[in-house]
């Protein structure tokens, strides 16, 4: 969510993550021993990361991203140099396995309290399902997550790349160094520590909105409303007549 696509906030070292990516992962061996690829979910894309990232969550672990960048994925669609490249699903010929394979995906990391025990395969549940360091639903409420209602707390990336959530979360490291202690968070508040970023970046936003404005200088009127924009200001009673006089000036400046 937060390292390197942008410049990281945490020069001097690497930032903790709510979530895991296939794309570059590195650990000790025994992460792969005691989170296992299940090997029952075929064809399974969407989804393959969040069981990983959530089912390691509940065994202690805790990933991060590093602070610069050290290898990239071209996800381009439109890529030329992607084109004629093939992909797994080639082989589902109609297949409804993959949708098997998410409704087990879901049920074994609780994020589907609604299905029936019934509607899965329930294979070796307990070598592919959750850990018992940490209680998965303490996971859920820590990052905004409501599996009943199926909502998201809005800007949680602001809450990661802000560097907030390490600075919150780290100093609960254990002695050991074996993983962050999350007992003592229970009763956090994340949707009010997005809010209080959005507030800071808010404030921020308007004083170069005012700055630019004064000097009659478009690019820098532009620069400033992408703020604006990326701190969802126009939300705020009262902000919207502020950036309509900004587009108004810019336009007429351009």
């Amino acid at each position: 969510l937060a390292q390197p696509e942008e410049k990281a906030p945490l020069q001097d070292t690497p930032m903790l993550q709510p979530f895991w990516a296939a794309g570059m992962s590195f650990s000790r061996g025994h992460f792969l021993v005691r989170v296992p690829y299940d090997c029952c979910l075929p064809l399974l894309f969407q989804g393959e990361e969040i069981s990983i990232g959530i089912r390691g969550w509940t065994h202690g672990y805790d990933p991060y991203a590093p602070h610069t960048s050290v290898i990239f994925h071209e996800y381009a669609v439109n890529s030329r140099r992607r084109k004629g490249i093939h992909t797994f699903w080639e082989n589902a010929h109609g297949s409804n396995s993959a949708q098997k394979a998410m409704r087990r995906m879901v049920a074994l990391i609780k994020m589907a309290p609604e299905l029936s025990p019934s509607s899965y395969d329930h294979q070796d549940e307990a070598k592919y399902g959750l850990g018992a360091k940490r209680p998965v639903e303490l996971f859920y409420k820590l990052f905004g997550m409501d599996v009943r209602r199926k909502s998201m707390v809005p800007e949680l990336c602001k809450f990661v790349k802000s560097g907030i959530m390490h600075k919150t979360f780290s100093p609960a490291l254990r002695a050991d160094g074996m993983g962050i202690d999350y007992s003592g968070f229970e009763d956090f508040d994340v949707a009010a520590a997005i809010e209080e970023e959005l507030n800071r970046m808010r404030a921020i936003a308007e004083t170069h909105i005012r700055g630019a404005m004064e000097k009659k200088r478009p690019n820098n009127i532009r620069a400033a409303l992408d703020e604006a924009k990326r701190s969802r200001m126009e939300a705020v009673p009262g902000k919207k007549e502020l950036l309509d006089e900004a587009r108004k000036l810019m336009n007429e400046l351009s």
